[in-house]
């Protein structure tokens, strides 16, 4: 059984291999964002606190891979460290991509329950009038954070749609009004189907 210098010594020796990764991991997140990714906004302090984060919620060698890889390809780099975890797989519960989910809800599209309940906590109204500078860093930082609620149990449900789907039905030629309409699309050099 390994005494407790011999876990303080694991720890300190995980605790400086994450610190790496994370010094370049931003450094990676420097030259991919450019100025969303200030040198100055990303200390070595910064990756210390991340790594003990990262080290307390304890996310899995393909997690922590996948993490750093789709922290790439978002449009702008994580704001905390579960922020950046939230970016993996987590028990297997597909949630859509933070970028697109944001996207999809400035438009008003909600495919996923997770999406809408993002988009009413960041706030309709702001979703709609603010510049995304502005929402899209909230939303970065909302949405983790609600998928981990759902994924945790919590239920939201998207809103039931009341609006009357339309149906056109066209006009037949025998209708009361087929002759009115025919003589009106006549007078404008036009024909009725």
């Amino acid at each position: 059984m390994p005494t407790s210098t011999a876990w303080h010594d694991d720890y300190a020796q995980e605790m400086r291999q994450l610190t790496k990764e994370l010094v370049r991991l931003f450094g990676e997140w420097q030259l991919n964002f450019g100025n969303k990714a200030k040198a100055e906004d990303y200390p070595t302090q910064k990756a210390i606190l991340w790594a003990k984060v990262i080290m307390h919620l304890q996310p899995t060698a393909k997690q922590w891979q996948q993490a750093k890889q789709r922290s790439i390809l978002e449009e702008w780099p994580p704001s905390s460290a579960r922020d950046l975890l939230a970016l993996a797989d987590t028990n297997g519960k597909s949630y859509p991509n933070s970028r697109q989910a944001y996207l999809d809800a400035a438009q008003r599209k909600y495919v996923h329950a997770v999406v809408y309940e993002t988009a009413r906590r960041v706030g309709f109204s702001d979703m709609r009038s603010k510049a995304e500078a502005i929402t899209y860093p909230c939303w970065q930082q909302i949405y983790p954070k609600v998928c981990q609620e759902h994924n945790n149990g919590a239920t939201f449900v998207l809103p039931q749609s009341r609006q009357i789907a339309h149906k056109h039905i066209p006009m037949s030629s025998d209708s009361p009004m087929a002759a009115t309409v025919d003589t009106f699309l006549r007078e404008f050099g036009r024909q009725s189907m």
